[in-house]
């Protein structure tokens, strides 16, 4: 069986011991996964395990709910996720983007984040991961504005069959994860269906959106396959063919590493 890649998991916020997670990922065929940054402090942390734990790379980002740093002194954070560039197994920035759901932070000012880790991306040349929530048009109209890095991931996909095609025209990855497995999601499904496959990956967001039949449980890696067999079932093909495609574009999405 191809092993899969998870592509965007919070490792800090699984209560359990890390290593002991990614050995039950492994022994589940899950051998790589993104350890997702919040934060300053969660990307430190999760540039340190990244150093540590064989099969873990980090991305380093300050969530659009939790911008107080960044509003305290823009510079200061910014340049503190840069240092962190410096870490050869941190891959991505992120997650950032927009959320205009909890709107736990002004419109403008979330803007003005997602603005600073477009450009950090792009000067070093690492993937950005975006969280997008009840603001899919808002982020498609500021990555054209700033001018998008070569690779860009959309996060827990949460938009409709049209959506999904516009990121495809512009060739960003579309990741997806436990809740396209739940029995009211035939619409997130046919977003799927509709992704490329040369564009699709998958995720945990651990240890948060159990898959089914786990769903209201704490997530894991070890977790995924059930979400890559749902989207198997998407787009008409057997887990095995699929688990190919998404390691390849892992590989691709993530493209500094060879893992």
């Amino acid at each position: 069986m191809t092993l899969l890649v998870d592509s965007h998991c919070h490792l800090g916020e699984i209560r359990a011991d890390p290593a002991a997670v990614i050995a039950d990922a492994r022994a589940a065929g899950v051998d790589v996964v993104i350890d997702i940054g919040m934060g300053k402090t969660s990307s430190a942390d999760a540039a340190r395990r990244a150093t540590v734990i064989d099969g873990v790379y980090a991305a380093v980002g300050i969530h659009p709910n939790d911008l107080a740093d960044f509003e305290t002194d823009p510079d200061a954070a910014m340049n503190v996720l840069d240092a962190l560039c410096a870490e050869p197994r941190v891959v991505g920035i992120g997650e950032t983007g927009l959320d205009f759901f909890r709107e736990r932070s002004a419109h403008t000012l979330q803007e003005r984040a997602f603005r600073a880790h477009i450009v950090l991306a792009r000067d070093r040349d690492r993937t950005l991961i975006i969280h997008c929530r009840d603001a899919h048009g808002r982020v498609l109209e500021i990555l054209d504005e700033c001018g998008a890095p070569p690779r860009v991931v959309m996060h827990c996909f949460s938009g409709d069959v049209s959506y999904a095609q516009e990121c495809a025209r512009r060739g960003y990855f579309c990741s997806f994860a436990g809740n396209v497995t739940f029995p009211k999601a035939a619409g997130l499904r046919d977003a799927a269906a509709a992704v490329p496959r040369d564009l699709l990956l998958t995720e945990t967001d651990a240890p948060f959106l159990a898959p089914q039949p786990f769903r209201g449980k704490p997530n894991s890696p070890s977790l995924l396959p059930h979400t890559v067999a749902a989207l198997a079932v998407a787009a008409g093909v057997e887990p095995e063919e699929l688990a190919v495609d998404l390691r390849r574009n892992s590989l691709r999405a993530f493209g500094r590493v060879a893992f």
